[in-house]
């Protein structure tokens, strides 16, 4: 985990009380987060034209030349289509070898076939940004969290307008840091990197261990936004959407939530236009013994600045 996350904050509607109430948190997926480039990076190729020739020169060429002086034979077809093809065509094309057969066929070659994961996606109308996003979308959920709990924008924006309220995290609880190694980026606070510039990604780089490369991913897709959002400082944890304790399916959304302890929370804070019913509503769960070392804190605008302050509820020492 890294040492500048000390602290951190959940913003949320008065909708979301279910949070408190069942112990659950959602982790989104791409989806329905807010920003449209979400797990969207510019995957312009596959692979590298290095890489492309390598494999053919190292692995497919050696193969073709076994083969290649070989006629082709009936067997070559797949059975569905040989009786499609007539008898004056197959006396013609069996006299070739297969080697004469894919030089006569240049788009049917392998090494063309092959080199065709190494031009961009965009000469060849394919949209491997979506399709890497479509792919991810049902593998992977986000938690967003942010290291500040006093964001006017962010009390307006996530908390419908400063009536919810705010969780304080511990990020040193056991919840967040669940990750399998140091350099694991699942189930283990990471910061947000903000880029002026959007990541420009080849699929596959042969120069990287899987491992090596799923973490690269990881980051560049799941851990990178347009620095239009750096106001947020956003800190993710990321959980595999299939570890799930349980899965709500609507007409538009499948809702997937996870459980956490009540000792994950530190404090509440309460938005500065709550209403007294919601309030209420709130502090008597939070008066539940599972919740009795929580502290609470109201928000009030300050008198002289562009601020909201906390006044404290409740303080344990």
């Amino acid at each position: 985990m890294s040492n500048s996350i000390n602290e951190i904050f959940k913003y949320l509607s008065p909708e979301r009380v279910d949070v408190l109430e069942n112990q659950v948190l959602r982790f989104t997926q791409a989806n329905y987060l807010n920003d449209p480039f979400e797990h969207l990076p510019f995957v312009s190729q596959l692979v590298d034209e290095a890489y492309s020739d390598k494999l053919y020169k190292e692995t497919l060429n050696p193969l073709l030349q076994q083969i290649a002086n070989r006629k082709l034979c009936i067997d070559d077809i797949p059975k569905e289509y040989r009786n499609a093809i007539p008898d004056n065509v197959k006396e013609v094309v069996f006299n070739f070898t297969i080697g004469e057969a894919l030089n006569l066929i240049p788009a049917f070659h392998p090494k063309n076939l092959l080199n065709l994961l190494a031009i961009e996606g965009n000469d060849l109308g394919i949209d491997y940004s979506s399709l890497l996003k479509d792919n991810w979308n049902n593998k992977f959920g986000v938690l967003s969290l942010t290291k500040s709990y006093d964001n006017l924008t962010m009390w307006s924006h996530y908390t419908r307008n400063h009536e919810g309220f705010v969780i304080e995290f511990n990020p040193r609880n056991n919840y967040f840091n669940k990750a399998k190694n140091e350099n694991n980026l699942i189930r283990r606070l990471k910061e947000v990197k903000y880029c002026e510039v959007r990541p420009k990604l080849t699929l596959i780089d042969p120069n990287m261990r899987e491992e090596e490369m799923l973490e690269s991913l990881i980051q560049n897709i799941l851990l990178t936004k347009s620095n239009h959002w750096e106001y947020e400082e956003e800190v993710r944890f990321i959980q595999t959407l299939e570890d799930s304790d349980k899965v709500l399916k609507t007409n538009k959304q499948e809702i997937h939530l996870f459980g956490f302890d009540s000792s994950a929370i530190k404090s509440v804070f309460l938005g500065v236009n709550i209403s007294a019913c919601f309030k209420n509503n709130l502090l008597q769960i939070l008066n539940e013994p599972r919740y009795l070392h929580v502290n609470i804190f109201q928000m009030v605008l300050s008198r002289s600045e562009y601020k909201i302050e906390v006044i404290e509820e409740r303080v344990n020492s």
